[in-house]
Order: structure tokens, then C-alpha cells, then sequence
């Protein structure tokens, strides 16, 4: 019982996959071309013996398979090209039947009738086709419909051609099940696979995270003054890149500038802490020392493959739009707009952070400074992004007080 369930089970399963999956056409249209050419081998025979009726049929068939061949190729009418092939392939077999076309030989063709159909069509289109011919065929060689016939069948031709037939039918069906089955589950071991390589992906990315989010508050923690500043920088970052995509930037997009914004001053890492951490202002010899944190950064970065793009944050952040900045004084387009958008965002956190040497601006200074650097130290378009943002947070901000009002 358990057997026979599933032979049920695989049916189906591959009933469904075919249903899906639709029609072979490469496999349709070399059926399609090797039926003609058979067509054509009897065609000759028919014309030798004189029998002109069946022999034009035969001709117009042929004919017309290797006119469907091209018809598939070029319009791509499979099934209205499939249905018209078989009615004319039937109405062929019904006129070799009755006429008993070279002594009941060209009617053995007929055998190959699974093959033709189930094979290149699937189940759901070439079952039918076979089972009505076979039921068919029973009906005339195994019923008094024999007596219709021009031909005068010899019995055992009657008796065991469609028990042969049914036999080929069966015969054909178990291959293909077989291998169909065989392809689906093909099919669902590279999947199974595939998403065994996301899951690792998925994983690595995760830890990959994680690490970068380590990293990043190592980072802070080195810098007394600076706590949490690389992870505010990268949040300050996602939100200006995502307004200026007006939301429709991509989780990845989104990702890569959150990853970069997180990671821009690791190079501190490198900078001695009495020059990272000290309270009074930095003489020349030490603020050279500390602009070096950039080019740092790159060496720590640059190659990673688990990390595309970050050195570019780290590297370029004090990069300035008119070219006034450093490491190298790049300005306007030539830096990227990722390094443009982080750059802003360092700058917003400095402002609205305290420091050691002054306390955290408000924000229509911090809103002046951004619209006084627009051009100059920040790009045009995303100093009107951060602009826009805090106007929005301070609208959020006076609609939920007159709320509680």
C-alpha cells in the first residue's frame, strides 16, 4: 500500500513539474522533423504500389510537420501548432485504419505514438492524445466496428496490436516519470544547495556585522570624547542617503553606507592616545599627527573583500567639497557620494555632540552652518538633505507637543 502511494505521489509530482515546466519544444521539434522524414520513407512506398489516396494524406502531413517545425522556431506558436500536428496525425491514422495502408504495416508506426507525444508535450497535453488513440483503436479492432473497415485485419493483428500498444504507452510513462522525477529532484538538491549557500552567506554577512559593530565601538572607546560617535555617524548617514533616494534606496545601498559610516575613523586606532585624548588644543606637529588617521584608515581597509567601498569613508571624510580638505584636497564630483553624504554626517555629530572644548550646538546653528557650507565644505545636495531632516525632526517634534497640549 505504502509502495503503490507513492508511485500516486510521484505521478503527481510530476504531472505537476510538466504542467509547470511546459512543453520540450527542442525535444517537439526533432520529433516533429523525424516524423516527416518517416512520412516521406512511406510516402515512397504508397506511390510505388499505386495507393495515390493515402499516399497524398501521408504527402499533405509530412508536409505540414515540417512546416510546423519552422512555424515553432520562428513564431513560437507551440500549442496551437501541437494541436493542429496531432488532429492531422489522427486524421492520418483513422485514414491508414480504415484503408489498411501496406498491409497493415504503416499502421505499426502508430506504435511510437507515446514517444512522439508524451515525451517532447508532457502529461497534461500527450495523456490525452495517447489514451484516445488507444481507446480508439480498441473500439475498431475489438468491437463490431472491425466490420467498417476496407481492410481485413488478420485477428492476431487485431488482438495483440493494441495490447502491445498499451504496453509501449506503459512503457513510455514509467521512463519518463523516471525521468522527470529524476530531474525534479535535480532541481531540488541544487535549490536545497542554493539556499544552503544564502544561509552561509546570510551568516557571514551577520558576523561580518557584528565584527564591524565591534570594531567601530572599539573605535569610540578609545576616544574618551567621542563615544558612540562612529555609530551615530553611520545612522546620520543611512537616514541622508535614503532621503536624498526620496526612500527608495535599496537595503544594500543602504547597508554599504551604514558599514563605511561605522568604520570611517578607525584609523584612530593608530593615533597615540595622548594625542587622541588630550583636553587642551593640539599643537601643529600634533594635529598632523592626528589628520594621519585618514591615511591609516585606508591601509587598515583597503582589500577587504567582506568590506567593499569602507576605506572610502575612512579615507575621504575630512575631505572637503571645495577642495580645502585632506588627506589629497579632492573636491566637488571627484569624491564619491558616499564619501560626501559621511563627511556630512561627521560633521552633524560633531556639532551636536559635546567636546572637551565646547559644549553641542543648537540646531538653527547647526541648520546655518550647513546652509553657510553648502558648495564649500559640503555638497550642495546633501547639505540641503541634513537641512531638511532636522526641519523634519523639529516639525515631528512641535506637532507631538501641541498634542499633549
Amino acid at each position: 500500500m505504502r509502495l503503490f502511494r507513492g508511485a500516486v505521489d510521484t505521478i503527481k509530482r510530476v504531472y505537476r513539474y510538466e504542467k509547470t515546466t511546459g512543453m520540450d519544444v527542442g525535444a517537439l521539434q526533432g520529433v516533429m522533423l523525424i516524423f516527416a522524414v518517416v512520412l516521406f520513407l512511406i510516402d515512397i512506398e504508397n506511390f510505388r504500389l499505386g495507393k495515390y489516396v493515402i499516399g497524398i494524406v501521408t504527402l499533405v502531413v509530412g508536409i505540414v510537420s515540417v512546416t510546423a517545425v519552422f512555424v515553432i522556431r520562428r513564431f513560437q506558436k507551440v500549442v496551437l501548432v501541437c494541436r493542429i500536428a496531432v488532429f492531422l496525425f489522427l486524421l492520418l491514422a483513422a485514414a491508414i485504419l480504415y484503408a489498411g495502408a501496406n498491409d497493415g504495416f504503416s499502421l505499426l508506426w502508430y506504435l511510437l505514438l507515446p514517444v512522439i507525444t508524451l515525451v517532447p508535450l508532457g502529461m497534461p497535453f500527450g495523456a490525452p492524445v495517447c489514451i484516445g488513440f488507444g481507446l480508439w483503436i480498441m473500439a475498431f479492432f475489438w468491437t463490431p466496428l472491425a466490420d467498417i473497415l476496407r481492410y481485413d485485419y488478420p485477428r492476431d493483428y487485431r488482438v495483440f496490436y493494441p495490447i502491445f500498444y498499451w504496453g509501449f504507452c506503459l512503457m513510455v510513462v514509467a521512463m519518463d516519470i523516471f525521468y522527470k522525477n529524476y530531474q525534479i529532484r535535480q532541481q531540488q538538491n541544487e535549490e536545497n544547495l542554493e539556499n544552503e549557500v544564502q544561509e552561509a552567506v546570510a551568516g557571514t554577512k551577520n558576523l561580518m556585522i557584528h565584527s564591524v559593530t565591534a570594531i567601530s565601538q572599539l573605535i569610540d572607546a578609545k576616544d574618551r570624547y567621542t563615544r558612540e560617535h562612529s555609530q551615530r555617524v553611520a545612522e546620520y548617514s543611512r537616514l541622508i542617503a535614503d532621503y536624498m533616494k526620496g526612500g527608495h534606496a535599496t537595503g544594500e545601498e543602504l547597508e554599504l553606507i551604514y558599514r563605511s559610516g561605522l568604520l570611517h575613523d578607525i584609523g584612530k586606532i593608530a593615533v597615540p592616545d595622548a594625542v587622541l585624548n588630550k583636553p587642551e588644543r593640539l599643537t601643529d606637529e600634533e594635529y598632523e599627527v592626528m589628520k594621519k588617521h585618514t591615511v591609516w584608515g585606508r591601509e587598515i581597509l583597503s582589500g577587504l573583500e567582506f568590506l567593499p567601498q569602507a576605506d572610502l569613508g575612512a579615507t575621504y571624510h575630512h575631505e572637503r567639497y571645495d577642495g580645502s580638505g585632506y588627506p589629497y584636497g579632492m573636491h566637488g564630483e571627484e569624491l564619491p557620494e558616499m564619501v560626501r553624504i559621511i563627511s556630512a554626517a561627521d560633521a552633524l555629530d560633531a556639532m551636536n555632540s559635546n567636546r572637551c572644548y565646547r559644549k553641542h550646538c543648537d540646531r538653527d546653528y547647526i541648520i546655518g552652518e550647513f546652509r553657510k557650507g553648502a558648495g564649500k565644505q559640503f555638497d550642495a545636495g546633501v547639505a540641503h538633505a541634513v537641512v531638511a531632516l532636522i526641519d523634519g525632526i523639529r516639525d515631528e517634534e512641535r506637532r507631538d507637543k501641541s498634542k499633549e497640549k
